[in-house]
This record gives structure tokens, sequence and C-alpha cells, in this order.
């Protein structure tokens, strides 16, 4: 879409220079070319990679910053607010994707008491759905997959932007994607994407416990395990093989190398690399964490 077309169907934004995009996206989050971004504060405007941002939604006063630089420019006092409208206008629109009729194999089980939404749901062979799971909008679930009670498959994310003074959680038009052989355990939370580019997926072989809350844009590789009470952020790459012991906290935004692990209790808040065990609040190396414990002792 051009931003000249955004802008015949809306009125609260102003073409400074057209272009065009094909998606929306946060400037620490992409992962699709022709994105449309936000920019607030001149000094993200390093960050604007032109392989990836095709056009941007700003103020008159940074507009004028990025007069040099390659992309459509939109202007309004407030772009992260606007941003949103955007992304809700789109969802609205139908831009984002054609909504379709649920689907479920006829070999799958579902409980009686489950709920599946009517519409944008995939169920595929041998699933097996317990009662008082909810499976909301925009939920892909593969073959095999067993899903417990009292988990909610799909959930909107907690992306909260102040709309006239009011705080509101964006609504989501990303994923939620399960592969084949995922197995999730009662009364955990998977959030579906924000952006359809961002999705939520958890590959194949995939278990997770109870109580463990997956936020949007997560992505988990095969065959790892996440322990009771974790808590993965947005948009956190956890490789392949990899343990999340149990409470363990990863912010958002962290990636996780395969065949790591976090242990038992630990905040992890820098990336952690392929086989490293890490431990504490904040983590560290697991072995360095026991030497600085026995240190105290």
């Amino acid at each position: 879409m051009r931003l000249m077309e955004l802008s015949n169907q809306v009125n609260w934004v102003t073409v400074k220079k057209d272009g065009e995009f094909e998606a929306l996206g946060k400037l620490n989050a992409l992962t699709s070319e022709h994105t449309l971004v936000f920019l607030n504060d001149e000094k993200y405007i390093a960050q604007i990679d032109n392989s990836m941002v095709s056009t941007v939604i700003t103020n008159e006063k940074i507009a004028s910053s990025l007069k040099e630089l390659d992309v459509g420019i939109l202007v309004t006092d407030n772009p992260k607010r606007d941003f949103y409208r955007i992304h809700d206008h789109l969802i609205d629109s139908g831009f984002y994707f054609e909504t379709f009729d649920t689907l479920i194999d006829e070999s799958a089980v579902i409980s009686p008491k489950a709920y599946i939404a009517p519409k944008n749901v995939h169920i595929g062979k041998n699933t097996v759905i317990y009662p008082n799971a909810v499976i909301l909008e925009n939920s892909l679930i593969g073959d095999n997959c067993v899903i417990m009670s009292g988990t909610i498959v799909g959930s909107e994310g907690y992306e909260v932007v102040d709309i006239e003074g009011h705080n509101q959680i964006v609504r989501h038009a990303g994923w939620a994607v399960l592969k084949n052989d995922v197995q999730i355990e009662a009364n955990t939370v998977v959030c579906k994407g924000l952006f359809p580019t961002r999705n939520t997926i958890l590959h194949e072989e995939v278990t997770i416990d109870n109580l463990v809350h997956v936020a949007h844009g997560v992505e988990i590789g095969k065959k790892s395990k996440i322990v009771a009470l974790a808590m993965l952020g947005g948009n956190t790459r956890i490789g392949e093989n990899v343990w999340i012991g149990p409470s363990a906290v990863i912010t958002s935004g962290i990636s996780i190398g395969d065949e790591a692990a976090v242990t038992l209790g630990s905040v992890v808040t820098r990336n952690v690399p392929a086989g490293k065990r890490v431990s504490g609040n904040f983590a560290i190396d697991h072995e360095r964490f026991i030497q600085f414990l026995k240190s105290i002792r």
C-alpha cells in the first residue's frame, strides 16, 4: 500500500514523502522488508535499515532529519499513537490476511468443554484439546499436539498505547503457530504475534509445563523444554533443545542459543550463546555463579 492511498482512507496523517509498505513493524523487532515503523526520538534514526524499512511515521521535527534517507514519510503529532491507529485500520480493512472458517481435522479429539474460535483456527490430525482449553482466533495447530485444560492459545499479547489519554492494549494481528507434536500442560498462555510478520512459533516437539507465559512474537526451537512458571518476554528466540528452568524470566528480545540451559529462577537480560548454561539474577555463566555463591559463604 502507498502512503497516499492510506492517507485517503484515514484523515489524521499527512504524507510528507510518498512511499510504499507491505507490513508494519517495530524498529527493534523487524523481520520483513518494506516495513512501516514509527519514530518518536531522533536518536533512533541511525537504526533505520533501508533494506527493511521503507516508510516512517514521525513528527514534523524528526521528519526534517529524514530527508536524506530513501524512505516514505508520514507526519503526525503523535507517531506511536497513530501508528497503532493505522494498525487497527488495517486489521478492520482486511489488509493483513483474509479470514477463513475454522478447520478441524476429523481425527482431532476436541473436548465439548473446550472453546474453539469459529474463524481463523486450524487444528491438525490427531491433536487433543482438553476440557476448558481455549483456542482463540489466529491459531494454527499442527498434527499430534496436546493442549491441556485451562491453557489459552492465541491470546492478545501485552502491547500498551495511550489513545486519547486512555491506556489500551493493542489488538494483535499475528498468529500463534504450533508445529507438529507440541505438548502444552495446564493453565499456560501462548500469545499470538502482534504483526503477521512476527508470529509466535512453537516448533516440532516443544513441550511446555503448567503456568508458563509465552509472549507475542516468541519463537521456540525444536525439542525445547519450558518448565513451570517460566516467563518468555516478547520477541525472544529460543533455540533447539534448550532447557528453560522453573520460574525463569527471559527479557524481551533476548536470544537463547541451541542446547543452552537457563536454571531455575534465573533472570536473563542478555543473549545466551549456544551450549551455555546460565544462572542467577541477573543471569551469568553457571560456573561463575556457583563460584560467586561459594565466595560469599
